[in-house]
């Protein structure tokens, strides 16, 4: 049906579009998420790499990262990560895949079929975050939605409700019983 198709793009092909990243909070009900990526911007800037010798991206798609990032969470939808172009090294894509998940990543892009199981495992919460989020959502629930709740000793405030209302929709998502 007419506007029933979703739309993720990628907001970093060029400087503006980097540059107007914030532009994308409530631009469409039909945004789902929003993704970047370093070949083209590279092109656009005259940047010859976006990593450094130890592999790492250089500050210029660091801040691009952390852009979309933050345009997602302004924008309230997923933060979907870029590919690693290197197919063949599972080792290092595990390890990006690892990194994105900490930094607010939800997904990440792939360039082969063979880095869909990475991801799939990366980016499904574990058994002991869908527990751990579930006993933080029910603690809330159960004294009545509170500022702040103790869960072992440990305090939980409203930010750690919202992080762990986060987890538990992406693990419905995935088809995990929460």
């Amino acid at each position: 049906p007419d506007g029933s198709i979703k739309i993720l793009p990628i907001i970093t092909e060029t400087p503006a579009g980097l540059l107007a990243a914030a532009t994308y909070a409530g631009a469409s009900v039909r945004l789902a998420g929003l993704t970047w990526g370093a070949e083209d911007l590279s092109a656009a800037v005259g940047a010859r790499a976006a990593r450094d010798e130890r592999g790492h991206y250089t500050d210029l798609f660091r801040h691009a990262r952390l852009t979309t990032i933050l345009a997602a969470g302004a924008a309230e939808v997923a933060a979907i990560d870029t590919v690693f172009p290197n197919f063949r090294d599972m080792a290092a894509f595990a390890v990006e895949c690892t990194e994105a998940v900490r930094d607010g990543f939800t997904g990440k892009m792939a360039i082969h079929p063979d880095q869909v199981p990475v991801i799939n495992t990366a980016f499904t919460p574990s058994a002991a975050a869908v527990k751990q989020s579930a006993a933080i959502v029910a603690a809330f629930e159960a004294a009545g939605n509170p500022g702040v709740v103790g869960i072992d000793g440990k305090m939980f405030d409203r930010p750690h409700l919202r992080l762990a209302e986060r987890l538990l929709a992406r693990a419905r998502a995935a088809g995990i019983h929460v």
